[in-house]
């Protein structure tokens, strides 16, 4: 059974608002970019495992969780956990194309394209071996004794392993299924009732990390952003307001609700509260009263009364 589905970071769209809104000649921008491109990537590499997952009909009752993040001695975040009569599985996804080769003495991943451009990653295993031990951990703390397997997923059709490891299993996408079903070979040491019981307390306390608002996170000076209300279907930063609505001139979208849109926008890139006067600054409004009227109809928390007003977005 899927417990918590597959769903693009919140992140990710995060970070192309933000590039949208930072001057190309900001020293990092190109570095931004670079970095949403592999995030792109590996959204895609856990879609396509996903996906595969999704397709499964194992021989067995399971439960499966995509993205959980859980606090023990640190944050730590598992692509996905699979909950089994057998243990409880992690899936390291790696959606990396080229020639690779897993080294050690230094442990690390090393790419190389068809190009010849070689590329280092740090070592899959060891990461993997990291969550493995912090998931441990976590069920231990919360009195459980569970196994806990893991396996590394490399999920282009455009990657060959030359170089593998023995400390962990690797796996190409299309191995997944044959992989979980001779789970089965395992002793089955969790019933459906404790099963339930994990999967309650996983979700208890999955706590996803809170990136917002970028400008803090990539230490950024929220004065460096372009200001003004940004167009959904372009990204372009500066509509123009026509009568009720909002007119993009670069591909001459309309929005009746880009304002608020834009609203959200400052809570991902800018800051923590809003206040009429910050408001106005970031989308570029003539009025205290647009702004305030903005506010109000906003579904925020609001802190304060008169010019000490300001606003939280709730979570």
């Amino acid at each position: 059974m899927i417990i918590k589905k597959y769903t693009e970071s919140q992140q990710l769209k995060a970070m192309k608002l933000l590039l949208n809104r930072l001057p190309m000649k900001h020293p990092l921008y190109s570095k931004l970019g670079m970095e949403i491109q592999t995030t792109m990537a590996g959204d895609y590499g856990e879609e396509m495992v996903y996906r595969e997952l999704e397709r499964m009909h194992l021989p067995y009752n399971y439960y499966l969780f995509h993205k959980i993040m859980i606090r023990t001695e640190k944050l730590f975040e598992i692509d996905y956990i699979l909950l089994t009569p057998f243990g409880a599985i992690v899936l390291e996804v790696k959606n990396i194309i080229g020639e690779l080769e897993f080294q050690v003495n230094p442990s690390q991943l090393v790419q190389t394209k068809d190009n010849g451009e070689i590329k280092k990653y740090p070592c899959p295993v060891n990461q993997l071996n990291e969550y493995i031990y912090l998931l441990s951990n976590f069920f231990s703390h919360n009195n459980l004794s569970i196994p806990v397997f893991g396996a590394i997923v490399f999920t282009s059709k455009n990657s060959y392993v030359k170089t593998t490891t023995n400390e962990t299993t690797i796996l190409y996408k299309k191995d997944l299924y044959s992989f979980l079903r001779k789970l089965q070979n395992k002793p089955s040491t969790l019933t459906n009732s404790k099963l339930s019981q994990i999967k309650n307390l996983i979700l208890k306390y999955n706590s996803p990390y809170d990136f917002f608002p970028l400008t803090k996170h990539y230490y950024i000076e929220p004065s460096d952003l372009i200001l003004g209300v940004a167009c959904e279907k372009c990204g372009q930063v500066g509509m123009n307001k026509v009568k009720n609505f909002w007119y993009c001139a670069g591909c001459q979208y309309v929005d009746k609700y880009a304002l608020q849109k834009s609203l959200q926008q400052y809570f991902l890139l800018y800051d923590d509260f809003i206040t009429n006067k910050t408001c106005r600054e970031f989308l570029q409004l003539r009025t205290r009263y647009e702004a305030n009227r903005l506010l109000r109809k906003a579904n925020l928390i609001k802190i304060g009364n008169n010019k000490s007003t300001k606003y939280k977005w709730k979570t």
